[in-house]
Formats: C-alpha cells, structure tokens, sequence
C-alpha cells in the first residue's frame, strides 16, 4: 500500500510540473501574417494595364478593397493591409495606435475593444512583398484561435481565386503570445489559470484543425528586466569611463546564465542596447543587429547550447530584455510547461538577486508560439 500511495504521489508531482498557473488577468493575443510577393502582371490585371511602372497607387488600392471586402464576408474585424517592406510587430495597447519608424510597423490595441482596417504603401514603390495583418479580436483569444485561423485561411483561398494566384505562394505566419507579471499574486491578485502550454499544432489537432505535414513552429520566451535605481547602486559605475555601464551589464549577464543553467536552458540571450530582440529559428546560431533590430538565428535542434549577450557599454537602457529559446528538448507530450516554470523560477531567483520588490516592482513575462507554413489548397470545411 505504500508503494502504491508513493507511486501516486509521485505521479501527482510529475504531472504538477507540466502545469502553469499564471494570474487570471494575463493578457492573450494572437494575429496571423499573411505574405505574398507581387508581380507586375498582377499590377496590370487589377489596374487594366492604366498604371504605370514607378507609380502603384492604384494597384494597391484595387488589391486592398478586393481584401476589405473578402475580410467582410468572413467577418475579420480587425486587419490591415501592408506594402512597406517593413518588420511588423504587435502589443497590447489601451488606444489604438500604429507607429512607424524606419524598420518597423509598430500595431497596438485591445483585441477585446478594437477594430479597424489600415492601409500601408509606398506609391512609388512595387514592395517586395504584400503582407496582410489580421488582429484577432474579442474575449476568449486562445479558445477561438483555431476558428480564427480557419477563417484567414479560407479567405486567402478565395483570395488566391480572384487573383488567379497559386494559393501555395501565400505564406501564413501564426503568432500567438501570452503576458504577465511573474510577481501578480504579490500585488493582490490572487486568482490563477492552468495553463500547460501545448504546441499550437497540438492544440489546433485536438480542436478538429490539421496542420500541414511541412511547417515550422518555434517556441521562446521573452522577460523585461526594468533598470531602477537599486540595481544600479550593486555595480560601481564611472561616468567618466568609455564604458561605464559595462559593469551592470557584466553583473547581470553573468548572474542570468548561472542561474539558467541550475535549470539545464541553454538557449539564452541578453539584449540591453535598445533594439528589438526578433528571434528567428534557422539550421546555423547567428547574431545580426540591422538598425533598430537585432536578429537572433538559434537551432532548436542538435545545439549544445547559446548565449547571446548585446549591449552598449556607453548608453544606459530602460529595460533589458532576457530571451528564454525552446528547444526540442523542452517539449514533451503535455506541451512547455516545465520549460515555462523552469524559466520563472530562473527569473524570480535573478530578481531576488539583484533586489527587486515582488510588491513595486514589474517583471513582464511574453511567451511566444509562432507557427509558419506556405497555405495548402483547402479541400473540406476543417482541414487544411
């Protein structure tokens, strides 16, 4: 008998530690990216050959109504059509706002509140690729996410149809994230969700929507580490230095890679120089800063591991960004919830460390699963 109360016990344990119980007022989100690249040919079907080579207005005006009024017809409230050759990002955002710089199309809004449709192009300039951005909205964004697929993914089939377009050139991105506070239930908020982090693919499956056989997902986690003025008293710091910030830097990378590797992850990075982190999966690791952004190749993959560390000795940032990579290691059948744990007991042990407030002060944690694939054509109402 006690072995077998031992045994359950210690099944109760394992099957514990594939579970995450995040606050109840994380916030979900989810848009697909949708790309193609246009031809001249398609420029001169949708204007009737009226426009000429350096002027595309009308091209993309044509092309973006056809889209609006597709968008109508499967009801997708929220989306936006783009020719900027630019990187597109999303955030949550109480006002609806898009800010453009020169790399980036910043979109933020409340998928519970927001609505719209956006158009964004160079008249002059045929982009080197369209991209269509559907926003998903309302309350219940990871339960509804296979049903939103779904629908961007008939429209493109019948987009494709109206455009005499192969449908398989049309390349779909699946972005899902969920954010919080690692440190919520000290400020009061007490309730929780259990959450065990499956593979969008699994979930999708399980939900009556298949996935083609050829497509890429990758899974990782992004945590905002705020510089405040206590951490910046544990370092000595020289002004009159060339690189006076290079100690707190140090501090913190070397303090962040001890610890994560108590937890066997090994697939970090550290970013304090004020770019975007955009993590890419790829067959090589790599570093590539390009302006306002830092590109970051990891293998998910047969790597004994990376550590990326990028910052800028001479300036002091706001916030420092800390990249948790999942590896093929970190997924089991329940999904990435020991991988999700493991990464929060990493960032509460750092913060402890490094003196910060569970009560004042903010830990944002993004977790990130992206799905790629070029669209198949359709052939019943719930596959793909």
């Amino acid at each position: 008998m006690l072995k077998t109360n031992s045994r359950i016990n210690l099944i109760r344990k394992r099957s514990a530690a594939h579970k995450v119980y995040v606050p109840s007022n994380a916030r979900e989100n989810q848009y697909l990216l949708v790309e193609f690249k246009p031809s001249l040919a398609l420029v001169e079907l949708l204007t009737k050959g009226n426009s000429s080579d350096v002027y595309f207005a009308d091209f993309y005006r044509h092309l973006s109504h056809l889209f609006f009024d597709l968008c109508e017809r499967f009801d997708l409230a929220n989306v936006s059509f783009i020719a900027k050759n630019k990187l597109v990002r999303v955030m949550f955002c109480e006002e609806q706002n898009v800010l453009e710089t020169k790399q980036q199309l910043l979109f933020m809004y409340n998928p519970k509140i927001h609505t719209g449709l956006r158009t964004f192009f160079n008249p002059d300039l045929l982009a080197d690729k369209i991209e269509l951005l559907f926003l998903a909205t309302g309350d219940d964004i990871r339960a509804q996410a296979p049903n939103f697929h779904l629908r961007v993914s008939n429209l493109m089939n019948a987009l494709a149809k109206q455009l005499k377009l192969d449908v398989g050139s049309f390349k779909i991105r699946d972005h899902q994230h969920l954010t919080y506070d690692i440190f919520a239930n000290n400020k009061g908020n007490k309730n929780t969700i259990t959450h065990g982090f499956r593979p969008i693919n699994t979930r999708y499956q399980q939900q009556a929507l298949l996935m083609p056989e050829s497509k890429n997902d990758m899974t990782f986690a992004v945590a905002s580490l705020p510089i405040n003025k206590l951490l910046l008293q544990s370092c000595e710091i020289d002004e009159s230095a060339d690189d006076p910030y290079n100690p707190l830097y140090t501090y913190v990378s070397d303090l962040f890679v001890k610890i994560a590797k108590n937890y066997n992850l090994n697939q970090l990075a550290l970013v304090a120089n004020g770019k975007v982190p955009i993590i890419r999966q790829d067959n090589e690791n790599y570093v590539l800063p390009q302006g306002e952004i830092v590109n970051l190749g990891f293998k998910t993959e047969g790597s004994g591991g990376l550590y990326v560390s990028q910052w800028d000795s001479k300036n002091l940032v706001d916030t420092i960004k800390l990249v948790f990579i999942a590896t093929a290691n970190n997924a089991n059948r329940r999904g990435y919830g020991r991988f999700v744990n493991h990464l929060t007991q990493v960032l509460k042990e750092l913060c402890r460390e490094l003196g910060y407030s569970k009560e004042k002060d903010t830990i944002t944690l993004r977790f990130h699963q992206h799905l790629m694939y070029y669209l198949p054509n359709i052939d019943s109402d719930n596959e793909l």
